[in-house]
């Protein structure tokens, strides 16, 4: 028998030894690992240490001191009453990391969730009947940046968190389906996504909400895989045109529209593909095989050049968007934006290099999915970054070391998403398709009855017009 057949028939017998050995171990974890992909991944997969579940105390401390009793919303950032669509989805994962890592029990867990079902429920729409962009987490009203009365339009990003939030429930905890599904039910998707897969955001301009193109790569990519899971059009979202950016000899892609004419920057951070990871292994709803392998590969770049700077400069990087506490209250902390790498910005545009800061989203992200000497430096200097009585802080200043000690409640979500994501030994959606049987089917089932709102089984009002 030829060499190079019994090194094949070794490795293969080997191969097959580790896997009943993990079999053996822990039948239902080894099984999970091998489904998820665990054969082919560096991520880190398994029970949470001692100190892990500290980390995961400390995150949900942040949910327990800014929960809204009376309406179960919880505050954007510590003690400031204000909550984003995106955030109310990053509570419902939060809260059901919190439950899957026994932070709270069965009752505690029911409770909560179901004072946030009865909100999501009565959320107030705008003309639009879509979700307004922030609202008060005491008075569920809609509301502008400075909590005061206020319609300031839509975003079918956030939406598009929320709408996978409500998956990632219902997936650990089925027998809450029906009434989460009915909170997408009360939306108008008309103005949101047309028959192509294009999603919309919309800005009140003179009085009137006017939708404007929505998503940038990265980003774009994240928000259709929420609305593909509904069952939406979401190809012309899953495929933004790219082109390459070089950073450091590694070719990386960034949207390729021209943020002149768009009024929106293009830029490559960390999250989007984190989550992307994290909640469906990059097996985005409705792609194909190359999108995915093209979503995998892009992910892995964006890992790969924060890393590239460590190594070659000794910089500890992960980049992500982030509040402060001070003006100019949330900035945009980029690999690449608007021509330049490592770029750091306001909203406004304005560079403010001094502001850059190892992000403790960011870190837990790619710490999760990448077990590497990369991941393991940049948790150790983050594992402190926290108040153990109010939650984990926003980063460490790149340029000084000092804590960004705001605490907000995404970075909060992400530790205990990320968590989860180990508990769980892999991605938090396995099975991307609702059932024939949910109700949110059959609510469409029938065109006589369905909601006329262009859902994805009644949606010839989706022909691009949005106006």
């Amino acid at each position: 028998m030829p060499k190079t057949v019994i090194r094949a028939l070794i490795t293969l017998l080997l191969a097959a030894g580790l896997v009943f050995a993990l079999l053996a171990w822990n039948q239902a974890a080894g099984w999970r690992w091998l489904v998820n992909g665990g054969w082919h991944t560096t991520a880190r997969l398994g029970a949470l240490s001692d100190q892990e579940r500290r980390w995961a105390a400390i995150a949900w401390r942040y949910f327990e001191n800014n929960a809204q009793p009376q309406t179960g919303l919880v505050n954007g950032s510590d003690k400031r009453p204000v909550v984003s669509l995106w955030q109310m989805g990053d509570t419902l994962i939060a809260l059901t990391a919190a439950r899957q890592l026994d932070l709270i029990d069965d009752e505690a867990f029911d409770r909560r969730l179901t004072l946030l079902l009865g909100t999501l429920n009565r959320l107030p729409l705008t003309s639009a009947n879509v979700p307004n962009l922030l609202y008060s987490a005491t008075s569920v009203a809609m509301v502008g940046y400075a909590n005061t009365p206020q319609v300031i339009g839509w975003s079918a990003k956030d939406m598009a968190r929320l709408m996978m939030a409500l998956r990632i429930v219902a997936a650990f905890h089925p027998e809450y389906s029906e009434y989460l599904e009915r909170v997408v039910l009360r939306w108008d998707f008309c103005r949101v996504v047309d028959s192509k897969g294009q999603l919309y955001a919309g800005q009140m301009r003179q009085q009137k909400l006017t939708p404007q193109a929505e998503g940038r790569l990265g980003d774009s990519e994240y928000s259709a895989a929420g609305f593909g899971l509904w069952g939406f059009a979401n190809d012309q979202s899953l495929r933004p045109p790219a082109q390459h950016v070089i950073i450091d000899g590694l070719a990386l892609d960034i949207d390729a529209r021209d943020p002149r004419t768009t009024w929106t920057p293009a830029a490559i951070t960390t999250m989007p593909y984190v989550l992307s990871g994290m909640e469906y292994a990059w097996t985005l709803p409705g792609a194909d095989r190359d999108i995915v392998a093209l979503q995998r590969q892009r992910a892995s770049n964006v890992y790969r050049v924060q890393e590239m700077r460590w190594q070659q400069k000794n910089i500890l990087t992960a980049r992500s968007d982030f509040n402060i506490s001070a003006p100019p209250w949330h900035v945009n902390d980029t690999i690449f934006a608007n021509g330049y790498a490592w770029n750091t910005l306001a909203d406004d545009g304005k560079w403010v290099p001094r502001l850059a800061q190892v992000s403790t989203r960011a870190v837990f992200g790619l710490w999760a999915l990448w077990q590497t000497p990369f991941t393991d430096a940049l948790m150790a200097m983050t594992q402190r970054q926290n108040d153990p009585q109010r939650g984990w802080f926003e980063g460490r200043v790149e340029a000084t070391g000092d804590y960004n000690r705001a605490i907000t409640l995404t970075t909060n979500a992400t530790v205990l998403e990320a968590l989860l994501f180990k508990a769980n030994m892999g991605a938090l959606l396995r099975d991307s398709e609702l059932s024939d049987s949910s109700y949110f089917r059959r609510q469409l089932a029938d065109p006589f009855t369905a909601p006329q709102r262009c859902f994805p089984l009644n949606n010839p009002a989706q022909s691009g017009n949005l106006n």
